[in-house]
């Protein structure tokens, strides 16, 4: 296997390579998700995400212009030192190979529900890892070229929805504001959740061209993303009944699936042949980072390698994950593990490095005095 060196990306790539990242199993289910604690409020659920993740992307940016030319894992050795730094480093390897996991058997399984009943869930799992590890073992600037072509697919899944307006009821969500605020916010949660990939910025940062642009790069992202996640959840919740709504666990396929044309029948199916390429990317980008995360840990120059031992624990895994019972209970406790390495800890990362950087300016000033 040839050597894999970072190679630098464009603001474009990048804004891209969020988007498609954000973007995967999620949005399918996330309306059914929102509505459970929001009701008809749940698309403010996600705008107000949207607020919550843009003040993410300030901290994560100002965290990563402290570490210039450093990627996560380099940052948290640099704040840590090599015994507790190797441990943090571990530890996000780790998550990100357990999130990678469940992102597959997700997309299996919805695979397997609704396309090929028939066929054995591990084949659908094995086929999906051995895809990914391809491209997964490539560097970054591959790796944003591949989702950009895709971008295109996004368009035809908005153009396709639209079609079901003309059977909504915008008195399905009236009146505005019928839940209560907490909520809204626990229905945020959620959003936030679905929302989780963006954190690779911290990932590839140091490989991204005019660096001075990314900060609005990420924003546009960022409301693109969001505005694509408002517009199926709001569209879900005109659509659905408020009844009907608890009883639908894809609220967008079963959207689809009432369509139906002169030519194509069972559109749903049609769409989701298509939509399996956006899911397995975020298989893939999880899959890089852990990857990267192995080849700090192991010093070495390419992470080329480590995608293939990786992959043998996630498919090992998914045979305890077809459990219908279990998935659910990790769903519960991973959510919060979720929230954790995506938005606590690199919180805290920022705090110990401003703290590091004004401790270490004051000890220079006394020096100097």
């Amino acid at each position: 296997m040839k050597k894999v060196v970072d190679r630098a990306i464009s603001q474009g790539q990048l804004f891209f390579l969020i988007i498609q990242t954000q973007l995967g199993v999620g949005i399918l289910s996330l309306p059914f998700a929102v509505h459970n604690s929001a009701k008809g409020d749940g698309w403010m659920a996600t705008l107000f995400a949207g607020i919550v993740i843009q003040l993410w992307i300030f901290i994560s940016i100002n965290l990563v212009k402290l570490f210039p030319g450093k990627n996560l894992y380099q940052i948290i050795k640099a704040l840590f030192g090599k015994v507790l730094g190797n441990m943090f480093v571990l530890i996000y390897t780790v998550y990100f190979t357990t999130v990678a996991a469940l992102v597959a058997v997700l997309q299996t399984s919805l695979i397997n529900n609704w396309m090929l009943p028939l066929t054995p869930f591990w084949v659908i799992y094995f086929l999906i890892i051995i895809v990914s590890v391809y491209l997964a073992s490539d560097n970054i600037l591959m790796i944003a070229r591949y989702f950009s072509l895709l971008t295109p697919i996004i368009l035809f899944f908005i153009i396709l929805t639209i079609s079901v307006y003309k059977d909504v009821q915008l008195s399905y969500i009236l009146p505005v504001k019928q839940s209560n605020w907490k909520d809204i916010f626990l229905a945020t949660k959620d959003v936030m959740i679905a929302l989780t990939g963006f954190e690779i910025i911290l990932i590839v940062y140091h490989t991204v061209l005019n660096k001075t642009k990314t900060l609005r790069t990420l924003t546009y992202a960022n409301i693109s993303t969001v505005s694509i996640y408002t517009f199926f959840v709001f569209t879900s919740l005109i659509y659905f009944s408020p009844d009907e709504l608890p009883l639908v666990p894809e609220p967008v396929l079963y959207m689809l699936k009432a369509i139906s044309f002169e030519v194509i029948e069972r559109l749903d199916l049609v769409f989701l042949a298509v939509w399996i390429i956006p899911m397995t990317n975020s298989f893939i980008i999880y899959l890089f980072q852990a990857s990267i995360g192995l080849k700090e840990l192991f010093k070495k120059d390419t992470h080329a390698y480590f995608p293939i031992f990786l992959v043998i624990p996630i498919f090992v895994s998914g045979f305890f994950f077809q459990d219908k019972f279990l998935m659910e209970q990790v769903g519960k406790y991973f959510q919060y593990l979720i929230l954790s390495f995506a938005f606590v800890l690199p919180l805290l990362f920022f705090m110990v490095a401003v703290i590091k950087k004004k401790w270490r300016k004051e000890k220079k000033h006394a020096a100097s005095t």
